[in-house]
């Protein structure tokens, strides 16, 4: 049996991994080094990444495992500061880097040259390039906005300081620049990819197959109970999510002190997760919403009081309420305190609307009227208003500069809710003026559609148009309505994958957010055809959308898409040891791989964000829906 000496500080996944195989193994503390002898051992690993700061070796430790290693010892340095040849400028943060694979020397199955590696918001050391040998690396850092895999140019390899795992001294050692140590517990993906490397590592080190197998994940997805009904699956889903806003720890006093936005895209090495505490009046009325569909499933009083208290703190902390020109704005955060979006603010008193509707009451009308109120003042006369409005700059004569020019903005993303939530409020309080600026609106964008103002993506755009044009529909009954809600939910259907899912897709590439990886907001989408799914801005607003359509239309057809989506939001719901993340679905999920995997390049919400309102609520609150569509079809008749 082969004897591995591991020199480490600490535990991690690859040295559980290293356990894992059939070999003997001595953990050896860096410091002991000159107390042990090492002639005993085949080959020696060098695992620095359990620490933040590299691992760096004392003079009389170097020694000896240089001397090692000159004899013809095999050794593997992670995370090492100094090592033969090589030595290393100070930590940096790995986040919107890439590894890619891109060694034609080194076969290693199951990847194939460009194919991309996500190692998180990990940390690695760049050599410096004068002290590495400039042969082909095995794996490689970048910077590109892509989703799955590249074409490596010629000149690829000229960066030697990105190298992240190559071989030095003929072979004899094999240097990794980043911490892999904790693979598992950080979220590298794609698992399988990862693996293949961290068996690679392994089978060269020892000269023997390396079994992984046996390793846990940190998080699986997929339906527990395949055998259960779509229905069943759905009650279990929801529950598992309503049950997250508690585990996070989202939900502040049982509501009474709000809710926060949720977690961020970054992982770190320690596999903790970035917490975005901001609240948000978006996040805490749909989250609201989803405790009241939860109270209407299982007749939970608790889930009726939270909601209210949710929806409360909202109205008391978010909304301007002093005379003046900023009467009834809703404000969008804590930190953009004087900042307005429309379809935040619609997202957030939807929820209450459909409350006063579905509870046949009236007694919030007049407060959620004032916010509309001003909104309403704030948008051009071709129904759309701008992108925001800021406070500071919102004088009596910028309002009604406002109100009397055009706001050019046909676009779901930015007025597709507020327009949903208009013609809601004229169908509970007859308010004309909400129903002309609603239908406007709505003509302003369907005129131009299928070419409306993108924002994330043309999936984004058909999956934010299902609910207004259902409304549109409920109220006026009018048949352009009805023909726009088909047409826009047959279009949906180019992009639907076989799970059920609808894939991004962005015809002309027109949407704006596109910037530059890590500068600002960015689409999932890198290229037409990649198998990713957005859970953030897309899919997300499917099973609420599908179910209204399906009260308002009566058409089975609409309950089947629900049924069908339904089934692609079970799959891909996160289950995990980790209770940040049990329960909830992150914004990227790829189809093929069935994980959370995509291009990192939004600079706030990448793959990993789990936002609580937008996502978790939101869907929670659309499963809960379809449970609850008997009793909820009478109120749409």
């Amino acid at each position: 049996m082969k004897k591995i000496a591991v020199i480490t500080s600490g535990t991690s996944d690859l040295l559980d991994a290293i356990k894992l195989q059939k070999l003997a193994v001595d953990v050896i503390e860096p410091r002991s080094i000159p107390a042990v002898d090492f002639e005993q051992y085949d080959a020696i690993a060098m695992l620095g990444g359990t620490d933040n700061k590299p691992m760096l070796l004392k003079a009389a430790e170097r020694i000896i495992i240089e001397a090692q290693m000159q004899k013809g010892k095999k050794v593997f340095a992670e995370y090492v500061a100094s090592i033969g040849h090589v030595y290393c400028a100070p930590p940096e943060s790995t986040q919107f880097r890439r590894l890619v694979f891109c060694s034609k020397d080194v076969q290693i199955d199951g990847l194939e040259l460009g194919m991309l590696l996500e190692d998180q918001s990990g940390m690695r050391i760049k050599p410096h390039d004068i002290a590495c040998s400039h042969n082909v690396p095995i794996l490689q850092y970048t910077t590109v906005h892509a989703h799955d895999g590249i074409e490596l140019p010629s000149d690829f390899h000229k960066h030697i300081s990105d190298r992240a795992l190559w071989f030095e001294n003929q072979g004899q050692l094999l240097v990794c620049s980043f911490r892999l140590s904790s693979f598992i517990r950080a979220r590298f993906a794609p698992r399988a990819r990862i693996e293949k490397i961290v068996a690679f590592i392994m089978e060269w080190l020892t000269g023997q197959p390396c079994d992984l197998e046996q390793l846990p994940q940190s998080y699986t997805t997929g339906s527990l109970r395949a055998d259960w009904t779509i229905d069943q699956q759905a009650m279990y889903a929801a529950q598992l999510a309503m049950g997250w806003f508690e585990r996070a720890n989202i939900v502040r006093n049982n509501g009474l002190e709000g809710a926060i936005e949720g977690l961020g895209s970054e992982i770190y090495c320690d596999g903790s997760q970035k917490i975005n505490s901001v609240q948000r009046a978006d996040c805490i009325g749909e989250i609201s919403f989803a405790y009241y569909m939860e109270h209407l499933v299982h007749g939970r009083s608790s889930s009726l009081e939270l909601s209210n208290q949710l929806y409360q703190y909202m109205i008391d902390h978010f909304v301007c309420k002093e005379w003046g020109p900023f009467r009834g704005m809703m404000r969008w955060t804590e930190e953009a305190w004087g900042v307005c979006y429309q379809d935040d603010v619609a997202r957030a008193i939807i929820p209450q609307l459909l409350k006063q509707l579905y509870e046949n009451k009236d007694d919030e009308l007049p407060q959620i009227f004032q916010i509309l109120e001003f909104l309403v003042q704030t948008t051009g006369v071709d129904g759309t208003r701008i992108m925001r409005t800021d406070n500071k700059d919102l004088t009596n004569a910028a309002i009604a500069q406002l109100s009397m020019e055009p706001g050019n903005l046909p676009s779901a993303h930015y007025n597709g809710y507020y327009i949903a939530a208009l013609l809601l409020a004229y169908k509970l309080g007859g308010k004309q003026s909400f129903l002309d600026t609603a239908l406007r609106g709505l003509d302003t964008i369907m005129n131009v559609y299928p070419n409306t103002t993108r924002e994330q993506s043309e999936t984004q755009e058909y999956c934010r148009l299902i609910l207004p044009l259902s409304w549109a529909y409920w109220v006026t009954g009018a048949d352009r309505y009805k023909d726009w809600l088909y047409q826009v939910t047959q279009d949906l259907q180019k992009f639907r994958h076989s799970s059920g899912a609808y894939l991004e897709w962005d015809s002309g590439y027109t949407a704006v957010m596109r910037n530059e990886v890590g500068e600002g907001e960015s689409s999932l989408l890198a290229h037409n055809g990649d198998p990713v799914v957005d859970l953030l801005y897309s899919n997300n607003w499917l099973p609420v959308a599908f179910m209204q359509a399906y009260f308002v239309t009566k058409d089975d057809d609409f309950l089947r898409l629900w049924e069908e989506h339904a089934r692609f939001i079970v799959q891909a719901q996160i289950h995990s040891d980790n209770h940040y993340i049990h329960g909830a679905w992150a914004r990227a999920f790829d189809v093929n791989l069935k994980e959370v995997y995509a291009s990192p390049a939004d600079a706030g919400w990448g793959p990993w964000a789990i936002e609580s309102g937008w996502t978790v609520a939101e869907i929670a609150a659309g499963l809960m829906m379809g449970l609850a569509r008997d009793q909820l079809i009478e109120k749409y008749r």
